[in-house]
């Protein structure tokens, strides 16, 4: 069971996303306070902590400094979203996050760092198994996309914004069994379909990807 922490104002930010929160192995616990986050993970031993940098109450640096000075309490994840100035990016230096977003906040990729951080991964439908989100980098800033069908030597995906061929892509994703991917690719071929004109099907061939993982890419593709 992972728990998971979420401060009142980014619990409203992703209501009514279609997210792994909603799962029976994932319990969601709400603060209003900075006061009430350490409390609650002082008492439940949270495994993740979403929050704003500016939650009301004792200030976020004072908390988090208090959480990772605890040997006990400071196992947590944390990520942080502030506003997009350098004085709130020094202030997340000093909370020692492990992710910073900042607003106004992608709902889509914040979900899909929160699953890495918990290393929980995505539950497939039957009929694509191979459909996961993954993140990849576009002109150096996150591009969410989805497999379309994958095998040991790469993969097709779906964006929502074209890339280019010989981009170079870095992905990271989960296998149906639970396997963290990651690794570099290129675009190989695109193609842009007729009756979706608001998506773009890339193919990636996998430049840099360990042995091991291929492997098991290649063990679930036969499965499936």
């Amino acid at each position: 069971m992972k728990k998971v922490l979420l401060t009142k104002d980014v619990k409203n930010l992703i209501a009514g996303q279609n997210n792994f929160l909603n799962r029976t192995d994932i319990t969601v616990v709400t603060a209003s306070t900075n006061a009430e986050v350490l409390k609650i993970h002082r008492e439940e031993r949270v495994d993740l902590i979403v929050t704003q940098l500016e939650t009301p109450g004792i200030k976020s640096e004072k908390i988090f400094a208090l959480i990772r000075n605890n040997e006990k309490l400071r196992g947590v994840s944390t990520i942080i979203i502030c506003n997009d100035t350098l004085a709130h990016r020094e202030r997340c230096k000093q909370c020692r996050a492990n992710a910073v977003f900042t607003t106004p906040v992608d709902t889509a990729l914040l979900l899909i760092k929160m699953q890495h951080l918990l290393n929980v991964a995505p539950r497939m439908n039957y009929r694509a198994a191979l459909a996961v989100a993954i993140q990849g980098k576009f002109k150096n800033r996150p591009l969410p996309f989805w497999t379309e069908n994958i095998s040991a030597s790469g993969m097709l995906i779906k964006a929502k914004e074209p890339l280019s061929k010989g981009d170079g892509i870095f992905f990271s994703f989960f296998l149906p069994d639970g396997t963290h991917v990651s690794g570099y690719g290129e675009i190989t071929r695109i193609n842009r379909p007729g009756l979706e004109q608001d998506s773009f099907l890339d193919g990636i061939k996998f430049t840099s990807i360990d042995p091991d993982v291929q492997s098991a890419i290649d063990a679930v593709v036969k499965k499936e």
